[in-house]
């Protein structure tokens, strides 16, 4: 069997050729202008931005006239990701798409079905001449992946939507009405250095659970850049070398690594050590495969001051981090130390705050930029995006009784404590109802992600059934 043969073939075929096409994030210009195409070889209303989003809107169907405006949603770009041994290109290669009995995966790099199997949902629901709805409009937007650049440029003013249909999710049967909004702050020292003044220690920390800073920051698990202030913090004639942890912005750390002088090496090893002990215990039921070695190290040239060492554990060991609160089972506020690194002239860490509403995580920004004043730090926000406030709306009754009439069960109807650009859209279409869904996709971001045939199927047929009812 091919793609080709795969059902529904409108939904493959466009699929197909969205991964012909590059689209990194950053990288969308060629497929921002096969949208822009797609809408003007159909005689569609459409526009293209400056931020490259596309834009376009289809006539009711016959007897839909007076329905409401429907605007379906998604995003163009995806993550590329290879396995070590890949020799792909993203910027020029397209995908190579596999079929795996009821999964379409790829051959070695991330498949991009986040976001492009909505993407294609959306364009086979504007091309196919069958399909019964209402006046309709595309929002296809750019950047999701990094810091939802397109949605964030997004002018709104000739958007004419009631309903906003966001196919961005990956669970079968699920249905999103809420997410969390973020504030990234970047949290900085200027360097100032020093001779050493004592011999040196090394720590490294590895293979702790990590995960997905909105989705998992409420299972308790260690972060390590966090534990790197705890295992510093007060240590006698800290002189820090080097450090680091991290690689997302939006993930628990996993891992991290300093190299620092002390005035006493033995004493020091012993506070250390018993803080190790202590902390491996603490989370040997979250994180079992944690590891944090100390041992004697080495260090040429000069290491950052001892005021400023102390003043960078001090921030590390108290900036608050992971859950803030939850309720009814679901994640409403919290905040995550992200990365951190250094350059020549700066050590610099993320934190990101989360909240469904606003105001909770503007406060929680707040505290974490206060704490960090306090220790000489200079504080930035970075970017900002708003929260999507769960609301109980016809539109969700609607979707449930649909899924339930056609698959024998309710949908899971929930919020997420991740970003979702609905959230952005409801501080610019207040009045909007929106609600988000998709197929089921395994892996996204990874080199192993897979998109369910089945689901694909039972989604757009939802889709469908969806667009004619409201």
């Amino acid at each position: 069997m091919e793609i080709k043969d795969l059902k529904p073939e409108l939904v493959w075929k466009f699929f197909s050729e969205l991964s012909e096409i590059p689209r990194g994030s950053g990288d969308e210009k060629a497929v921002s202008d096969y949208l822009v195409n797609f809408a003007k070889e159909r005689n569609l209303d459409v526009r293209q931005d400056e931020a490259l989003n596309v834009i376009f809107k289809k006539d009711a169907t016959a007897g839909y006239e007076d329905k409401e405006t429907v605007a379906l949603q998604g995003h163009m770009d995806m993550v590329c990701v290879k396995e070590d041994d890949s020799d792909h290109d993203f910027s020029k290669d397209p995908i190579k798409l596999l079929i795996d009995g009821d999964w379409v995966t790829a051959d070695g790099t991330t498949l991009g079905a986040d976001d492009g199997m909505g993407v294609a949902l959306i364009l086979a629901i504007f091309d196919d001449e069958k399909v019964e709805h209402g006046p309709l409009e595309a929002i296809i937007t750019t950047g999701e992946e990094t810091s939802m650049v397109g949605a964030n440029a997004l002018d709104a003013s000739d958007i004419n939507a009631k309903y906003l249909v966001n196919i961005d999710t990956e669970d079968d049967g699920i249905l999103t009405v809420g997410c969390a909004g973020g504030c990234d702050l970047e949290i900085s020292f200027k360097k100032e250095k020093e001779a050493s003044q004592g011999e040196f220690l090394k720590l490294d920390l590895r293979g702790f659970e990590g995960g997905h800073s909105g989705m998992e920051i409420d299972k308790g698990r260690l972060n390590a850049i966090k534990t790197l202030g705890r295992l510093l913090v007060d240590i006698e004639g800290l002189q820090i070398a080097e450090l680091n942890g991290g690689v997302k912005r939006n993930a628990i750390a996993a891992t991290s690594q300093a190299v620092f002088a002390v005035a006493n090496k033995d004493k020091a090893k012993e506070i250390i050590e018993q803080r190790i002990a202590d902390i491996l215990n603490e989370s040997k039921d979250t994180d079992p495969n944690g590891q944090i070695k100390l041992e004697d190290a080495s260090f040429d040239g000069e290491v950052l001051t001892a005021e400023l060492s102390k003043n960078i554990a001090n921030t590390l060991y108290t900036i608050p981090d992971g859950l803030v609160k939850k309720y009814n089972g679901e994640i409403i506020t919290s905040s995550n130390i992200g990365v951190l690194e250094e350059d020549d002239n700066e050590v610099k860490f993320s934190c990101m705050a989360r909240s469904q509403i606003d105001s909770a995580k503007f406060n929680r920004a707040a505290i974490v930029e206060k704490i960090a004043r306090q220790f000489g730090a200079d504080c930035k926000q970075l970017n900002s995006y708003t929260g999507w406030q769960r609301e109980e709306t016809k539109l969700i009754d609607i979707a449930n009784d649909i899924w339930k009439e056609q698959t024998g069960s309710e949908m899971t109807i929930e919020t997420t404590h991740g970003g979702l650009e609905c959230g952005l859209f409801k501080g610019i279409m207040p009045d909007v109802e929106m609600l988000s869904f998709g197929p089921t996709i395994l892996g996204a971001h990874s080199p192993s992600e897979k998109v369910s045939i089945e689901s694909v199927e039972k989604n757009y047929k939802f889709l469908i059934e969806l667009l004619k009812r409201i």
